[in-house]
């Protein structure tokens, strides 16, 4: 498989993901907050033009000085270019989790169940235009993953205003279910069994500048037969100044977008903006 980036103004980074959970862009504290716009070009059908994630942690009880109960909650919107204002929205991702957090000097451990499931939206038109279209007959494309998942993050810093973290996170799907009227036997989601990732990034402050970037590798795995995918994704970001706004540009390539009634891979890369202001 090919690996691929975009460089852009500052540190490199390449991120690796599977299935694109929401909270995949999500840092795991007790009051974090994740926000999150990118602009796509080239992507399959223009199925990828924009994305937005918005994610939430929220302390429930804090158990002791450095353990804590959290919830998060988290939303992503897909939407392709395709009709009169360039913004046509095709699919809607929600996640809740519940996660018990330890945060201890350098380490932080944390697990918990995560619940994630995607709608269909805005579809009785066809996806690539506004107007109605004689015969056309709207899809259910609705995906649910249901279980337990767990983590550990190491952080460590050197110098001047260099930061590495090392982070690896596995994840058990006990209850998948995939509603799209089409699919293959093999990448049917509710064969879907589990995730896995392994991440690494960096970040430094020069001065008023600060760059970041991140190397990372997550697989999803199917049952029955036995099979395994993989999703890569690279960004580069830099921000300036006192500015909470990250900007980056990124690479990706997805196994399944999510975006048509069966699996459907794409390819596309872009720029968007990213908010740092609880990093």
């Amino acid at each position: 498989m090919r690996c691929w980036g975009i460089f852009l103004l500052g540190l490199g980074s390449l991120e690796l993901c599977a299935q694109e959970l929401v909270t995949a862009h999500h840092s795991y504290t007790p009051n974090g907050v994740t926000a999150l716009l990118h602009r796509g070009f080239r992507s399959a059908d223009d199925e990828r033009a924009w994305v937005v994630v918005l994610a939430l942690s929220l302390p429930l009880v804090q158990l002791r000085d450095s353990l804590w109960l959290v919830g998060i909650a988290s939303h992503l919107l897909q939407a392709n270019s395709l009709n009169d204002i360039g913004f046509n929205p095709r699919g809607a991702r929600w996640e809740e989790q519940l996660v018990l957090l330890w945060q201890r000097s350098r380490w932080k451990f944390y697990g918990g169940l995560l619940h994630f499931c995607k709608h269909e939206i805005d579809n009785a038109d066809p996806p690539d235009t506004d107007e109605p279209v004689a015969g056309y007959q709207p899809t259910k494309r609705v995906l649910i993953l249901h279980g337990p998942f767990a983590g550990a993050q190491y952080r460590s810093g050197w110098g001047r205003g260099w930061r590495a973290v090392l982070e690896g996170r596995v994840y058990g799907f006990v209850i998948a279910q995939d509603y799209r009227v089409r699919g293959t036997d093999e990448l049917r989601w509710q064969r879907l069994r589990g995730s896995l990732a392994v991440r690494a990034s960096l970040v430094a402050h020069l001065g008023h500048l600060r760059s970041f970037g991140s190397v990372a590798y997550r697989l999803a795995l199917f049952q029955a037969p036995v099979v395994v995918r993989h999703e890569y994704r690279g960004e580069l970001g830099i921000t300036l100044g006192a500015l909470p706004i990250a900007l980056f540009g990124y690479g990706e390539q997805l196994f399944d977008d999510l975006a048509r009634p069966f699996p459907h891979p794409s390819r596309s890369f872009g720029f968007g903006l990213r908010w740092v202001g609880t990093e």
